[in-house]
């Protein structure tokens, strides 16, 4: 018989890549996902924003409420009697019930200093050490270096222990109460000076003189009836995300105060006047270069292009970082009666 041929089992090529064929496809892998990495971290940085942009929705309704019941605004800072100032409020305590944060407002003592017990824990389980998602922006990425990445404000002098009345350990929030322009900044009509305390959450400066450290003092409250310019024209709360203390050289070392708490949400100093204007410091208020951050008072985040800031009506918009100074000074003020066109915000 005659044998089958075994060529077929004895042919000498063989299937597979050339080093060279691997390294374009590798190569083609690699331009792919380089591509592909920006529409991704774009995507991401889209879902943080709308997760913030929500975050000041919730604000907004609970103001709509808080004035509803109270037929007005919160209170912007509030200092109790026999507490020094630095240990004062923001409205940002009293707001609480408001966010769904009952069971944290009935913890604080609001007679109390803010800072000491029982509103401040060393352990960190006090109500004012406690981190509330609501008051932090996701996509906040540059922390002043008195505030860690969890959100809370660091051990200053480094001793390995949160130390009582310092405000060490305190949560930290991303949302700014805006008081209004800066008392010194020029009205664009009037040609004259804003004046302090032309916003809705105001300072204790608006209210009775705290006279020393016996007195009780609250910041002037606001009504509806007083936002002449309209509630979707004027701004209560703005982000200034990435928060520790006062510095005064921005985040160079040597400069902080750490009494003014500006980044803690139960700290009074969580309210500001918003001062920056490009003609004449030479940098906006939003979002100016890191070198100034968190040294004047202003709007800053990490959002690409600008920073959302919640309306009196509670509406959420976005400011970009070129908008006119003139704009965002008058969207600060309750009753500027400013001019505005109808492109103060962008589509």
């Amino acid at each position: 018989m005659r044998s089958p041929s075994n060529h077929l089992f004895n042919r000498t090529d063989r299937w597979g890549f050339t080093l060279v064929e691997l390294l374009v496809v590798i190569a083609i892998i690699g331009v792919l996902v380089a591509l592909l990495l920006p529409a991704v971290q774009a995507s991401r940085e889209s879902a943080r924003r709308t997760s913030c942009t929500n975050n000041l929705k919730q604000l907004g309704l609970g103001m709509l409420n808080f004035e509803n019941s109270k037929k007005h605004f919160p209170p912007g800072e509030y200092k109790p009697p026999g507490v020094p100032i630095g240990g004062g409020l923001a409205w940002s305590a009293w707001f609480l019930p408001f966010i769904e944060e009952q069971n944290l407002h009935e913890q604080i003592k609001f007679k109390a200093d803010m800072r000491d017990s029982p509103n401040w824990r060393a352990d960190l389980k006090g109500p004012t050490n406690t981190v509330i998602s609501v008051y932090l922006c996701p996509s906040t990425s540059q922390h002043q270096s008195n505030r860690d990445a969890e959100g809370r404000l660091t051990d200053f002098n480094n001793d390995g222990i949160f130390n009582p009345s310092s405000g060490e350990g305190m949560a930290c929030i991303d949302y700014m109460g805006v008081s209004g322009p800066s008392k010194d900044t020029i009205h664009p009509v009037t040609l004259k000076k804003y004046g302090d305390n032309r916003g809705i959450l105001l300072n204790l400066d608006s209210g009775p003189p705290c006279l020393s450290s016996a007195s009780e003092c609250t910041a002037k409250v606001i009504r509806l009836k007083s936002i002449t310019d309209g509630t979707s024209h004027t701004i209560i709360v703005g982000e200034c995300s990435g928060r520790g203390v006062q510095d005064s050289n921005g985040n160079i070392p040597g400069g902080e105060n750490f009494n003014e708490l500006d980044g803690a949400w139960a700290s009074k100093s969580n309210v500001a006047k918003i001062k920056l204007n490009m003609a004449i410091d030479g940098v906006s208020a939003i979002n100016p270069p890191a070198d100034i951050n968190w040294r004047e008072e202003e709007f800053f985040s990490d959002h690409r292009g600008g920073v959302n800031v919640l309306m009196c009506d509670g509406g959420v918009r976005f400011l970009t970082d070129g908008s006119d100074a003139n704009v965002y000074f008058a969207l600060c003020s309750r009753d500027g009666e400013e001019i505005l066109g109808d492109n103060v915000f962008p589509d």
